[in-house]
């Protein structure tokens, strides 16, 4: 699948071929069909193999003919939901009067109304990725390091410093000054206090920056425009404007990497929730699931998430980094639990992810639990020694 500069290599489904006739149609129209309605170009594309795998192994179209709904791509048995524990915790967070989204209001994030808060998030969103340093080929502690005074943890101190450089250069996160930034004048914007640069791989940030600069450029959009096209598309779209949204972004640099649009989901959430209301809180076209790696964690010390094969499971508890498909088959496990947790709960995805995110504060990485503290205490399977997947990706 290829999207600008971006490529990703799918596998094929190995299938019975009984005619191969439309092989290459059936997948070509539900990739198709599959991005008319809303997917990202790989998992329409995912969906597209699965199609074609089914197609070939019946006589002419007589598969797509069949009754029932079309197939979807294989998932990975070595991670499953747990469906009971699921229940468990999506009847707490429907009980609970404290389960609210959070505004992205406060010190971090830019004043309400001001003239570049959409410039801000969609530059700072895209940064929203791999807080954490390895060694040995396990992980070794999370990114924290002092800004303005203060020490600050991983997305805080990424969301501060973006602030710092809204204050300082407003300009400079504009697409078209992104596109051209200089490796010396990206390291200063992001510096510490003490004047080192704290980001794990530092030029992978850099990278991200330029290629949304680079993208945003080429397509001739500023932020303010995607939000107009967004809005205006969105009132005959059936996700709603936040669906057009995730959509455009499918083809920007930094956002449209991730066929699970973590960071592009929560572009959408932030500008749903911030008091501008800059997109619509329709309850009916929510966003999808914010998959990272806190909320990972949090759903397999929960028990949401069950690692039934014991050699992942050990991986995980040493936390060991980990192959693509290690780390693809608790992710996608993941996303599918959330989007239960939101069906189930009859909250919002933007309250579910909220209490799951806050979680990291009473599960961290470094230190042990604090369950008596914890609102999730009682529905919890406590499975404390599990740790989120540990793989450099820039996707979350």
């Amino acid at each position: 699948m290829i999207q600008g500069d971006w490529v990703t290599d799918l596998p094929g489904q190995p299938a019975p071929e009984i005619d191969p006739t439309g092989a290459g149609d059936t997948f070509c129209g539900t990739t198709l069909a599959r991005m008319a309605l809303g997917d990202h170009p790989v998992e329409a594309a995912r969906h597209g193999i699965a199609q074609a795998a089914e197609t070939i192994g019946a006589l002419g179209p007589a598969a797509l003919l069949r009754e029932g709904p079309a197939p979807a791509p294989p998932e990975d048995p070595r991670v499953r939901v747990d469906p009971e524990r699921l229940s468990r915790v999506a009847a707490l967070l429907a009980e609970r009067k404290d389960v609210k989204p959070f505004d992205f209001t406060g010190d971090l994030f830019p004043p309400v109304g001001h003239p570049r808060a959409a410039d801000y998030f969609f530059a700072a969103t895209l940064q929203q990725f791999g807080f954490w340093r390895q060694e040995g080929g396990r992980y070794a502690e999370p990114m924290i390091a002092t800004l303005d005074g203060r020490s600050r943890k991983g997305s805080d101190y990424l969301w501060a410093a973006y602030r710092r450089w809204l204050r300082d250069a407003p300009g400079g996160l504009r697409p078209e000054a992104q596109a051209s930034l200089e490796t010396a004048d990206f390291a200063a914007r992001l510096q510490a206090d003490d004047g080192s640069l704290p980001l794990p791989e530092p030029g992978l940030y850099l990278e991200a920056a330029r290629s949304y600069g680079r993208d945003m450029t080429a397509l001739g959009l500023t932020p303010p425009e995607v939000l107009l096209w967004a809005t205006f598309t969105g009132a005959l779209h059936p996700g709603g404007d936040s669906a057009c949204l995730l959509s455009q972004l499918d083809h920007v640099g930094g956002y449209k990497q991730d066929p699970l649009r973590k960071k592009s989901a929560l572009l959408a959430l932030i500008l749903r929730e911030r008091p501008e209301r800059f997109l619509s809180r329709d309850e009916a076209s929510d966003v999808p699931p914010i998959v990272d790696y806190h909320v990972q964690r949090s759903l397999l010390r929960l028990g949401v998430v069950e690692v039934e094969d014991d050699a992942l499971r050990a991986r995980l508890a040493g936390r060991e980094v980990l192959t693509e498909p290690d780390e693809g088959a608790v992710r996608r496990t993941a996303f599918r639990a959330m989007e239960r947790l939101r069906a189930e709960s009859g909250r919002s995805m933007a309250a579910c992810d909220y209490f799951l995110f806050q979680m990291r504060h009473r599960c961290p990485e470094m230190s042990e639990p604090e369950c008596a503290a914890c609102p999730a205490d009682p529905v919890c399977a406590h499975r404390k020694e599990l740790f989120q997947p540990v793989r450099r990706t820039t996707f979350y």
